[in-house]
């Protein structure tokens, strides 16, 4: 579960997209946070109106998966 604008919401196959993601070894923030979007929206339904608000906490969580693994 992530916070979606402080709403936990449950997210299909979160982990296993951040995992890819992260093996593409993208620099640009922008080109990841497209990148998890567009792998996300393939397995869960998200609105355009809140489009930006699961990006936001998706990379929120992706960097701290991130960090996570750095230790």
């Amino acid at each position: 579960m992530i916070l979606v604008n402080g709403i936990p919401t449950g997210i299909t196959m979160l982990d296993e997209i951040i995992a890819e993601v992260k093996e593409m070894n993208l620099t640009s923030e922008q080109q990841i946070k497209e990148t998890l979007l567009k792998k996300v929206k393939v397995y869960n339904y998200i609105s355009k109106g809140a489009e930006e608000m699961y990006a936001k906490a998706i990379v929120a969580e992706y960097k701290r998966l991130l960090a996570l693994k750095k230790r």
